[in-house]
C-alpha cells in the first residue's frame, strides 16, 4: 500500500536549503501554518500563556537546527509536535510552576488567539471559562506524561494514532497511559472540584475556552 504524501514535504525540502532564495519564504510558511496549533499543544502542558510563546520560539528554533537530520519517517507535523511537546515539558520542570499555574494561564489568553463564538451571552461565556480554567488546573495537577496524554487526546482531538506517532509511543502504551491519565484526573476532581461532571462533553468544552 502506498503511503500518503507528506502535504509539507516542498516546504521542508525547500528549508533544507538555507542558501536558497525559496527557504525564508518556506520555513515563514510552516511556522504560519502551525504556528497556532504549536501555541495550544503548549499552552495545555506548560498552563501558562507567556510560556507557551516562549515553547513556541524554542520549537521552531529546534526545527530549524534539526531539519537537516528530519528524514520523512513521520509526517513533517508529527514530527513538529514531538518537539512541542518535550519543549514544553523540559521548560515546565525548569520553571518549577506552581499547582495553581494553569488556572492563571488559562485566564491570560486563549489558545490560539482564536474567535469566541459570536456575540455570547455573557453568563454562559463566564461559566464556560471557569469551566475551562477548573479543568485546566485539575489537569496541571499531574505528571508531565499524563497531562501531556490527556490533553492531546481530548483537548488537542488527537487519535490513538496520532498520539502514538507523536510521542513516540506504540497504541498499546497510548492507550494504557490514557487510562492512568483518567484515574489520576478523577481522583484530583474528586478532591478538589466535586461540583465538575468530568465526561468527554466536559473536557471538550473546556478545551474551547482555554
Amino acid at each position: 500500500m502506498e503511503l500518503l504524501r507528506d502535504p509539507d514535504a516542498d516546504l521542508v525540502a525547500a528549508c533544507r536549503q538555507p542558501e536558497s532564495e525559496a527557504f525564508e519564504a518556506a520555513f515563514e510558511g510552516l511556522f504560519a501554518k502551525y504556528r497556532e496549533r504549536a501555541y495550544a499543544i503548549a499552552f495545555r502542558i506548560t498552563g501558562s500563556a507567556v510560556d507557551a510563546l516562549d515553547v513556541v520560539q524554542d520549537s521552531f528554533a529546534l526545527v530549524f537546527r534539526k531539519l537537516a537530520g528530519f528524514r520523512g519517517g513521520s509526517l513533517f507535523s508529527t514530527w513538529l509536535f514531538r518537539i512541542v511537546v518535550n519543549c514544553s515539558i523540559d521548560h515546565r520542570r525548569r520553571t518549577n510552576l506552581r499547582p495553581d499555574a494553569g488556572a492563571r494561564g488559562a485566564a491570560e489568553e486563549t489558545p490560539g488567539n482564536e474567535p469566541v463564538d459570536l456575540a455570547p451571552n455573557p453568563r454562559e461565556l463566564a461559566a464556560r471559562r471557569e469551566l475551562g480554567d477548573h479543568v485546566q488546573s485539575a489537569i496541571s495537577q499531574l505528571s508531565p506524561k499524563l497531562r501531556v496524554v490527556l490533553a492531546l487526546r481530548y483537548l488537542e482531538d488527537m487519535s490513538y494514532e496520532e498520539l502514538a506517532a507523536t510521542l513516540g509511543l506504540s497504541l498499546g502504551t497510548v492507550k494504557s497511559r490514557l487510562a492512568r491519565a483518567h484515574l489520576a484526573l478523577e481522583n484530583v476532581v474528586r478532591s478538589r472540584f466535586p461540583q465538575l461532571d468530568l465526561d468527554r462533553d466536559t473536557l471538550d468544552a473546556a478545551g474551547g475556552v482555554g
